[in-house]
């Protein structure tokens, strides 16, 4: 098997819609044969295997690492390269570079933890099989932290054109919407948000709004209409704030339509049509499809879409051994960079105890986020979770923050924020 080796940039700027990034063992998909032939030696002791090397995936592998000294981890990863969710939309609109906002495994893999570069083809969890483009890989405990899919199949027209659209919810398509964005003149930018929930909820308010900024600034003849599923701005913590900057700050530049589902695309006339039977036209078209789980899950009978878990310790509710966190896993919390990377620390302390160590506490869960309202001033939204027992089930209580004045400070909150995920994943 050899060794993937490509250059961060030559990937992004060659990849094209649908294409996933990912590791450092290659494999191609190949025959059933091929899928139940052992991708890996079998191991000395009991093995770990987290699917997905996100945030989730990779602060569960870093984390177990220190409390599981005896088991093999291995994470599964389809693209050649981690690359930062939060930090795509910086990059987008020329605040990052393309180093600034990636990493190689190289700093997991000098922790002894192996990364399999392969796509996931299922999971047999009767037998602790996982099937994969490399090949079978057996384990004693599962971990799922693959995201979230998006549903290109949901719009019409959608999946068969996907040279139309460019958005940085597909991290293969940054190169490409940086691009579109550096070449745009004027016109009018159509950007689609899915049902909630959607991964980073406040996204879509932020690149409306980094949009507009830019139109604003360079004095461009265009605007952005903001088509959205919901009836307001997400998550409900900083609605306010991003209805105020859409509606009084930028209300030249941004036309915002609420409680309107895009379920089609017509290439020819540059149109999309909504659940409520308006079509708007675009020029430049930036839908996110919804986002849903990935496939395997439900067909391994995980979950009716998402993995079903007990959200106090991100264990499955259908199978022993089999855990998921993040995007991946439903639970009440909110699906971002931040809390995955939190319940990847708890998953880690669970699947330690699992398997015969004595961990201490996990951390709490909460998540913080700082969304741009500007490029130089954000909001700012914060969750507390605490989970109690009632009965032996699981409750769920949360206390919320938020402020939806813009601050010119939260920038390099943000930026610290990042830096710190960044340190405890890869050490730099």
């Amino acid at each position: 098997m050899r060794t993937y080796r490509m250059d961060r940039r030559g990937f992004l700027k060659t990849a094209t819609v649908g294409l996933g990034a990912a590791v450092s063992l290659t494999a191609t998909r190949s025959s059933a044969h091929h899928m139940n032939q052992s991708a890996l030696p079998a191991p000395s002791g009991p093995r770990v295997v987290i699917v997905g090397g996100g945030f989730g995936g990779n602060f569960t592998a870093v984390t177990l690492r220190k409390l599981a000294t005896n088991a093999e981890i291995v994470v599964i990863e389809r693209h050649p390269f981690f690359i930062s969710g939060p930090a795509s939309m910086e990059y987008v609109f020329g605040l990052a570079s393309l180093d600034d906002i990636s990493r190689g495994y190289r700093p997991l893999m000098a922790q002894g933890i192996k990364v399999l570069k392969a796509e996931v083809e299922g999971v047999e969890p009767g037998a602790n099989h996982v099937f994969t483009s490399a090949g079978r890989v057996d384990y004693t405990h599962l971990c799922i932290t693959t995201g979230t899919r998006l549903a290109y199949e949901d719009i019409a027209g959608l999946r068969e054109h996907p040279e139309e659209n460019t958005h940085p919810y597909d991290k293969s398509t940054i190169v490409d919407m940086r691009r579109r964005l550096d070449a745009y003149r004027g016109g009018t930018i159509l950007l689609g948000v899915p049902p909630a929930p959607f991964k980073c909820p406040p996204g879509p308010y932020e690149i409306a709004l980094l949009l507009a900024e830019r139109i604003k600034k360079n004095n461009i003849n265009g605007r952005v209409l903001l088509v959205d599923a919901n009836g307001a701005p997400q998550p409900p913590g900083v609605a306010q704030g991003f209805s105020d900057a859409i509606s009084i700050t930028r209300a030249d530049q941004i036309e915002y339509v609420t409680n309107q589902k895009i379920t089609a695309i017509d290439v020819g006339a540059k149109t999309v049509t909504t659940d409520k039977g308006q079509s708007y036209k675009y020029d430049l078209l930036s839908i996110i499809p919804p986002n849903k789980a990935a496939l395997f899950i439900k067909e391994a009978g995980l979950g009716d879409a998402f993995v079903e878990v007990d959200p106090g310790t991100f264990k499955s509710t259908k199978v022993e051994n089999v855990y998921a966190v993040g995007d991946a896993a439903r639970t009440p919390f909110t699906k971002s960079a931040y809390v995955a990377s939190r319940s990847g620390k708890i998953v880690a302390h669970t699947i330690a105890a699992a398997l015969g160590a004595s961990p201490p506490p996990p951390p709490d869960l909460h998540n913080i986020c700082y969304p741009y309202v500007a490029s130089d001033k954000t909001l700012m939204v914060r969750a507390d979770w605490t989970v109690t027992r009632e009965d032996g089930k699981p409750k769920v209580n949360v206390k919320g923050a938020a402020d939806n004045k813009p601050s010119d400070t939260g920038v390099e909150l943000r930026r610290a924020w990042e830096s710190g995920l960044w340190r405890e994943m890869f050490g730099a």
